[in-house]
Formats: structure tokens, sequence, C-alpha cells
């Protein structure tokens, strides 16, 4: 009997950590397997990912892992993965060359599997047919897909606005669209994440009109900073700079790769004599420079303020009164606070600052026409909305149920990670309970750490953040049964030492830790320090927060010698 199978592990009520399972009788299909940012709640976490023990089980049916989008929060957990589940990389020439970059930057080598993907392109992959489209996203040659079966099409949607005459860089591909639409679709996937946000995406994600405003209106310099993985503004700032003739200037190493990749970026034609060194900048009248500062995450805010702060190593560039400073580059949920602070010190700085909020400046994501646009062109026979938050799936949900197209809460499916879905002749179920249990919880990555983050140190490092941390040192002679050095005693963002207080509670304090290590050192036999250790931090914690209402982080350590 032939038998589909779709499974989320991440990318479910949620904004990344995408990793999509597609199975076809018995080939499995991966579709993304990225990443999300850290929170506040998850302080020294570089970034987090889905676990993949599923994959692992299965790793022997796994057929290929499939990127649609040249984003490392789309690819970033692959190269953590691939070693446990080997299966060739199926993307774009673009998006490997992120890929790899992003790959060596973690310090991960291996000698990755990779298949070329040129849109449009018809391909076999296991026993299925992929047909894949490029959309129009925030990066070119992002692409959807079609997985020909016996039940009909399966039809991921990828990251996608429906946008007409664009660069063709940035194209939603509507005649390979049409063609997959000829033959029944059994199963769409498509995205959610601004399902709520009613008519097209298109045209309030275009930057171009107001970089044309203020290229008309400055009379000096303009300052552009933005989001070095959001291609299609950077290709929209290169047309402004190509259609004013300015002399463009990238700030940094890191923002001039941008420049090296052009030509995926962008069709427009720079003028090579227009891209000057950053050191020929006292070279040129203000009115003709335009400076590009483009990086990722909360690194671009960290670059802008030290260089409206005069902080910035750079030390030939300064913003000044008559500057103009367009922050092209709208904070994410995990980077507000930093966004904030920075956007503040921009407009504390003297010059004309243009901001560009996410209400000013939509994300590349489908609209509630976009999505309608996609599901009257395939009509399946059943929906799963994907990728976002509840309330953007349920959207998204309610948005294929009023349009009178057979889809009603009988086969429209709002799941959650770990929950399968399975479709066959006889219908489609769905695991509501997930009677398998497939895990589904967070993998943290710390450095070169991989899962090895658990709640307690979380919990730590959460505790050394508000209430600090006291460390308590001693020698200890075997021989002696005694210390012979010592006590140290150290205190971190706890208390400040110079108050009678803090004085008087560190004595106790002291006086607590080394009776304790005198009545175990003379009574122990086998000089284990586990035991003591414990009873030491449970003491002296609960000591710490009777008498300051505090409760820091007790480290006791005891050196045995000789």
């Amino acid at each position: 009997m032939n038998k589909i199978r779709v499974l989320a592990l991440g990318g479910i009520d949620e904004e990344g950590k995408d990793l999509y399972i597609i199975e076809v009788n018995d080939d499995i299909y991966v579709v993304g397997g990225g990443y999300k940012r850290p929170t506040k709640a998850t302080p020294g976490i570089d970034f987090i990912i889905s676990n993949y023990e599923y994959l692992v089980k299965n790793k022997d049916r796994v057929r290929s892992y499939i990127i649609p989008k040249g984003k490392d929060n789309v690819y970033g957990a692959i190269p953590y993965m691939i070693n446990e589940i080997p299966a060739p990389i199926y993307c774009t020439e673009l998006t490997q060359l992120f890929f790899k970059s992003f790959s060596l930057s973690r310090q991960i080598k291996y000698d990755y599997n990779f298949v070329k993907i040129t849109l449009p392109t018809r391909i076999k992959i296991g026993k299925c047919f992929f047909d894949f489209f490029s959309t129009c996203a925030s990066m070119p040659e992002t692409f959807g897909f079609a997985i020909e079966t016996e039940l009909g099409n399966i039809v991921y949607s990828g990251d996608f606005i429906v946008e007409y005459g664009n660069d063709p860089l940035y194209k939603l591909d509507l005649n390979s669209l049409g063609k997959i639409a000829e033959n029944p679709t059994i199963l769409l996937l498509s995205e959610s994440i601004n399902s709520t946000k009613g008519g097209y995406c298109s045209p309030s994600h275009r930057i171009y009109p107001s970089l044309e405003e203020t290229f008309k209106k400055a009379q000096g310099r303009i300052f552009i900073a933005l989001h070095s993985n959001n291609l299609y503004r950077v290709n929209e700032t290169f047309k402004a700079c190509y259609d004013f003739n300015k002399k463009i200037i990238f700030y940094d190493e890191t923002s001039r790769r941008i420049y090296e990749l052009r030509k995926y970026v962008t069709s427009v034609q720079l003028n090579p004599k227009n891209v000057i060194p950053l050191e020929d900048i006292l070279r040129y009248k203000d009115n003709d420079l335009v400076i590009i500062l483009s990086d990722t995450g909360d690194k671009i805010y960290e670059k802008i303020s030290l260089l409206v702060n005069h902080e910035n190593p750079e030390k030939q560039v300064r913003v000044h009164e008559g500057d103009t400073f367009v922050l092209a580059c709208p904070p994410s949920d995990t980077n507000e606070v930093i966004a904030t602070e920075t956007i503040d010190e921009t407009y504390r700085c003297g010059c004309e600052v243009k901001y560009e909020t996410n209400k000013t400046l939509a994300k590349m994501h489908a609209y509630e026409e976009d999505l309608k646009m996609l599901l009257s062109l395939f009509k399946p026979k059943y929906y799963l909305p994907i990728e976002g938050y509840y309330v953007n799936l349920l959207a998204n949900a309610r948005i294929a149920f009023e349009m009178h197209i057979g889809l009603s809460h009988t086969n429209i499916f709002l799941l959650d990670n770990g929950q399968p879905l399975t479709i066959t002749e006889e219908g489609a179920v769905a695991d509501f309970y997930n009677k398998e249990n497939i895990k589904v919880e967070d993998i943290m990555i710390d450095g070169i750490g991989v899962g090895d983050v658990v709640g307690e140190i979380i919990t730590e490092r959460n505790r050394l953040s508000e209430d600090g941390v006291a460390v308590f040192a001693c020698a200890v002679s075997k021989s002696l049964r005694e210390i012979v050095a010592g006590p140290d005693v150290q205190m971190r963002g706890f208390l400040f030492l110079k108050d009678k207080e803090a004085d008087i509670l560190l004595k106790d304090m002291s006086t607590m830790f080394v009776d304790a290590v005198n009545v175990w050192a003379k009574e122990t036999a086998t000089f284990a320090t586990t035991k003591i250790i414990e009873e030491i931090t449970n003491d002296i914690g609960k000591f710490l927060l009777r008498n300051s209402n505090r409760k820091p982080l007790v480290v006791p350590n005891i050196i045995l010698v000789d």
C-alpha cells in the first residue's frame, strides 16, 4: 500500500529551527534543518537545534537533505547531524557557498556530498521525482518543490510572496507552478509566518521607494545598515546606488562580501569605478558617497553602536551632522533590546536618521492573499500549515477554510512538532498524541559542544547573571588531616566587600567553610570530596539566602595534598 508520512521535528509553533520530514513509502526526505537563536533564558548558548534522534534511528532510509533557502537559520543544524545521518545535500549554488562558509565558521570539517539544483528542474531522488521551482523571497535561489507520488503531488511552498515583473533573480515561477497544478495535489505544506496580515506582502517589503526619497533629499553622505542575509534588500540598495550614480564604500570586509557575491545578488551592472576603498573616503564629495554596513544577528547593531559612538576601529569614518543614516535592519524577536539601544544611540549622534521598522518594511513571507493564490492554484486534498507560532498556523488554516475549495476541519491539519500525519488511499490520520514518543526537545549548541548543555547548566548561568558567584577554596593535608592553606573566599557579582555587613557575612561564610572541612578531614577515611562539597554548597547557600535574600552560585573547592 502506498503511504505518505509527514512529520515536523521543529518549526511548528515557533519561528526557526525548521526540520521537516517527508516520507514516501520507504524513502525519507529531510527538508531544512535549521536553528533558532537563544533568548535571555538561555545565556551563553550559540543557537538551538531540533532533536534528531528519530532520523538517527531511521538513517538507512534517509535519501537526501533538501535546503530550500540559503540562510543559516534554515540549514545550520545539518553540519551537526550529517555525520550520524549521512546523505546527499540538494541545494542551489549560492546556498552551497553559504553552507560551506557557515560550516567552516563553526570549525566543522566534513566531505559534504552536494547535488546542485538549477531552477527550474525535475530530478529523481530515491524512488520519487521532484519538480523544483523558484520563489520570490529575501534570498535569491529560494525554491519550493513538488514530489510526485501515486497518491498525488506533495507540494512544499518554501518561503514565498507573489510579485510580478521583479528582478529575475527574485521570481515566483508561476509557469512551473501551473504545470505542477495540472496534476492532483494530495498535500500542500505552506508557510504561515505572515498569515495574520491581510492583502499581499508586495510592495510593503520593498525598500527602494524609501531609498529613492532619501537619495533625493540627502545633502551629505548616506550610511545604510543592512542584514547581510537579506539579499533582496541588498539588491535594492545596489539598484538605488546605480540609479543615482553614487560611489559605494563597504564599511569592512564583512560588508564587502555581499559585493563579491553580486552575480548571485543583483542583475544591476555596478560600475567597478564606483566601488571605492574605505581609505579613499576623503577624496570624494560627501553627497556622492554611500557607505554600506552589513552583518547578521546582533553583530550589525554592535557595529552600528561602535560607529555612532566614535568607538569603531575604522578611525577614518566618523558619523557627523549632515550625514543621513538609514537603518534598514529591523530587529527580530531575539534582538529587540540591543536594536532599540542602538537606534537610540544613532539618533543621539546628530545625523539625520531614517529608521525602517518591521511595520514600514515587511518580512518577505506570504500574506493572506499570497496564500490564497497558492491554495486556489493547487486545491489540495489535505492542507498542512507549517512555519510560525500557533496564532500564525491557525490564521493560515482559517484562510484555507474560508476559501470554500473543499478544505475543512476534516482535512486541514494543525499539528505540533512530533505529531506525524499519515496519508494512504483510505485517507489521512494524524497522531495528535505522539504515540511513538518521538523526541522533539531542543538541543543546545554551545561553542563546540552539541547537546551537552542541560537544564542544570542553564539554571547555573542564570543564577550567575542574577545573583553572582561565591567561590571557596582550601588545601587539605591527608597526613595531617587538616587545612594547610587557605581558606580563600572570592565573590563576584554578589556583595560589595567594602560594606561592613558584607565583611561580617564574608567572615561567617569563611568560618562555616573551615569548620565543615576540618570536621570532614578528621572523620573521613577515603578523602572523597563529593559529599562534603554537596553539604557545604547546601549549607552556605541556605545561609546566604537567609541573610542576604540572594542565592548566588556556591562553588567549594578542596585541594588534597601529600
